[in-house]
């Protein structure tokens, strides 16, 4: 089967790792540019590091308070700058994934004013500027709950403006989906952005709008005024869908969530205590909106993306790196991608197996292909998805120590 997944923030308009790394400004900034978080934590735990990295090590951990107040004394200090820019690019990027979105696109727009041609920031406003005309979401009820779902799957029951429903959960999608016979059917209001919204594919969806639902309940989770991004459900993964299970349920709703745990023989539960927050021993982090575990192949450490949405787990470009001697042990083809946006083939090496270590435990990718080109990201070794995921007993993701386990 094939991947499927909605891509970080760039919603495109248009086990801790070892001590021993240097641990230079040039190596934190190496780190930052290219996403490697669990080295660049190394950097920033050895104690040299700016101001400006704490803060990201503090966005990544997903410590709102701390990385605002951090980011907010490096952007006073030193506006206008490129350290600036960024720094209010990371804290739009936290927002966002928060469901924040006046407060992204505040920062969206103060970015913009350091670096007017800034890409990263250009590309997110377009959508900044029509989720921040919606009333704001907000989480109205709380309760730990446990929900029946279909064995092996990630499709959760819910209620939406009333009606039945159930959704995909996908920690690979930075903002929740409708498709438009789902949204047309609830009666919901849309508004139009200008651009695509990128996807695995690459190819990107166009005509894309927003809109929000102003009741959604997930057991003991209620909401209002929830926002999600319309797009044609005249492909995958929707033409084969029913109306009801037309929709994804996107990293904001799952970080109000708390603490999650999903097991194969159907069930998934949310709300339980969660443990504190070790920021030097957690295995996972955030990069833009996009969850990243830390994850040990041949006692090498690579960062993956968490993709609950995605069927199975791709290796990119990245691991072909690391890891030169075994992907040329294997054989070369061509291997598809699959995204909102249709399906595109890419050149890539087969592997009869990867093992997996992360989460306590470990997983066998078999067989595994490693995509030389494109693949499911441009930084991330790989994308895992639900073929790793459900090996085992199932999964806990707890949102407050930033900790990945298995069961």
């Amino acid at each position: 089967m094939l991947t499927r997944k909605i891509v970080t923030v760039s919603v495109v308009i248009a086990g801790l790792v070892p001590s021993a790394w240097s641990q230079s400004p040039d190596t934190l900034r190496a780190t930052y540019e290219s996403h490697r978080m669990f080295e660049m934590r190394s950097g920033v735990e050895a104690g040299k590091a700016s101001p400006f990295y704490q803060g990201v090590l503090f966005a990544s951990g997903n410590q709102i308070s701390a990385a605002k107040r951090t980011l907010d004394s490096v952007i006073k200090a030193s506006s206008p700058s490129d350290e600036a820019y960024e720094a209010h690019d990371v804290l739009g990027n936290m927002f966002f994934r928060n469901g924040m979105y006046h407060e992204a696109f505040s920062e969206i727009q103060a970015a913009l004013r350091e670096r007017p041609n800034g890409e990263d920031a250009k590309g997110m406003l377009p959508i900044l500027a029509a989720l921040d005309k919606l009333p704001p979401m907000a989480v109205v009820a709380f309760r730990p709950t446990t929900l029946k779902i279909e064995p092996g799957s990630t499709i959760l029951p819910l209620q939406i403006e009333d009606h039945d429903a159930e959704f995909l959960f996908d920690t690979g999608a930075n903002i929740s989906v409708i498709g438009q016979s789902e949204a047309d059917a609830l009666g919901l209001v849309a508004s139009d952005v200008e651009g695509k919204m990128g996807d695995a594919s690459g190819q990107g969806v166009a005509g894309i709008r927003v809109t929000f639902a102003r009741k959604l309940t997930i057991g003991g989770l209620s909401f209002r005024n929830v926002p999600f991004v319309i797009v044609s459900d005249a492909g995958e993964p929707w033409k084969s869908a029913p109306l009801k299970r037309r929709g994804i349920i996107g990293i904001p709703l799952l970080l109000a969530m708390r603490t999650i745990e999903w097991r194969p023989t159907g069930l998934f539960s949310f709300g339980a205590p969660g443990h504190v927050l070790n920021l030097a021993s957690c295995n996972t982090l955030f990069s833009n909106s996009s969850p990243v575990i830390d994850v040990l192949v041949n006692d090498k450490h690579l960062d993956f993306t968490l993709d609950t949405g995605a069927v199975d787990t791709d290796l990119n470009p990245a691991f072909a790196k690391a890891l030169p001697a075994l992907v040329q042990a294997g054989k070369a083809e061509r291997h598809s991608i699959a995204g909102l946006g249709g399906s595109v083939e890419n050149q890539s090496i087969l592997l009869p197996s990867v093992t997996l270590h992360f989460g306590g435990g470990k997983a066998v990718l078999q067989p595994a292909h490693v995509f030389l080109e494109h693949g499911t990201g441009t930084w991330a070794a790989g994308n895992m998805g639900m073929d790793v995921l459900g090996q085992g007993s199932g999964f806990t993701l707890d949102f407050q120590a930033m900790m990945l386990r298995l069961l």
